[in-house]
């Protein structure tokens, strides 16, 4: 093996040169595993975010005028539509301070951190996790990044990231900050799944890749507004259910059996609500879309069937609904879960919140499993 380290400034220009749409957010020196079916739910492994650069080609709003999407164009990447919701954080990368959408104009040049999910429409659709502007002409642009582990390397931080193909280095001329403006002096209480921004300009060319932290900004935003992951709705199922204990052989390569959801993914997967991808991974921190949290809260309910059931056939966006999501949604919408009409939204990534709000109102009908 070489061992030798060489490096290359990664440049918000030079990102958007290589085609950024392909890359997992901050996951330039890692080759995710290729798309696979696995039966039913035909989850795809793929990365947790994609990066987006391009310009606004048009700025979609509501009635009442608040930015609903946004209409982007690259000449790598072809167009898109990135969903605004509020859960979308926008960050100011040359201030390096939280953004807004105040002032956007046709034409601005932004970075877009994306669901991996996307719709089969022309132009795709896919969910906003940040919108990154004001970016700066040369390295060190802001990234979008979810902390997959923490640990304590000589007089630095270690942040593991991009399925553990991106180290982060914070250190003593690493500065903080938060989204939310609250104070933080130190990282010592960044937790495996939350969200980080991080400025950062040179990735040494090793596997796992390695870069030093300039400045990092914790999206330490209200944990119901999160997107929502695999392992967390696990969790809460676990949860809602008596927190019950299996003798369930789980060989995940992705799950430590230590880790706090551990016990969660192996029930689940004993009852047959989550299921893996196929390469040995199960993703726990793969973000969940509308459709395939319904799936999952479906199978929990016993997997009931309904014969030739119409109501889906009032929203708007019919036409996205996976074949393997069409039951699911159509129990959820006759119990009253979903929207009777308009909009649904099914590849759209849903947040923690949402799915305690849909578990809570199952809860009665279930007899919990005492542990």
């Amino acid at each position: 093996m070489n061992k030798k380290l060489a490096t290359i400034a990664l440049s918000g220009a030079l990102l958007c040169t290589m085609g950024a749409p392909a890359l997992a957010a901050g996951g330039l020196l890692s080759a995710p595993p290729a798309a696979e079916s696995t039966g039913a739910e035909r989850v795809q492994t793929l990365p947790s975010s994609q990066l987006y650069c391009g310009e606004i080609k048009a700025i979609l709003t509501g009635t009442d005028g608040t930015v609903t999407g946004l209409h982007m164009q690259s000449e790598q990447s072809g167009e898109y539509v990135m969903k605004i919701s509020e859960e979308t954080v926008w960050i100011d990368s040359s201030k390096r301070t939280p953004g807004g959408p105040s002032g956007l104009a046709v034409g601005e040049r932004l970075y877009v951190f994306h669901s991996s999910v996307s719709t089969r429409s022309l132009p795709p659709q896919s969910a906003a996790f940040a919108v990154v502007r004001n970016l700066p002409e040369g390295a060190g642009g802001a990234m979008y990044h979810q902390v997959e582990a923490v640990k304590e390397q000589d007089d630095r931080l270690q942040i593991s990231t991009d399925n553990g193909g991106l180290f982060l280095y914070a250190g003593q001329e690493t500065t903080l900050s938060t989204y939310t403006g609250n104070p933080l002096e130190n990282l010592n209480g960044l937790e495996t799944g939350s969200y980080i921004m991080a400025w950062y300009d040179v990735v040494a060319l090793s596997y796992p890749g390695q870069a030093y932290a300039q400045h990092i900004m914790v999206l330490d935003q209200d944990k119901a507004s999160e997107p929502l992951t695999r392992s967390a709705l696990a969790s809460l199922l676990h949860a809602a259910q008596g927190k019950p204990v299996v003798n369930y052989a789980m060989n995940y390569s992705d799950v430590d059996q230590s880790a706090p959801y551990a016990e969660a993914v192996r029930w689940a997967s004993s009852e047959g609500i989550l299921s893996g991808y196929g390469d040995g991974r199960v993703g726990p921190g793969d973000a969940v879309s509308r459709e395939q949290m319904t799936v999952m809260l479906w199978r929990w309910a016993g997997s009931p069937m309904l014969m030739d059931y119409p109501g889906l056939t009032g929203y708007s966006d019919v036409s996205e609904i996976s074949q393997f999501a069409q039951p699911a949604l159509a129990w959820a919408h006759q119990k009253g879960l979903l929207p009777a009409d308009g909009r649904l939204g099914p590849q759209d990534i849903v947040t923690l919140g949402e799915a305690e709000t849909m578990i809570t109102a199952l809860r009665d009908e279930k007899t919990p499993v005492g542990p």
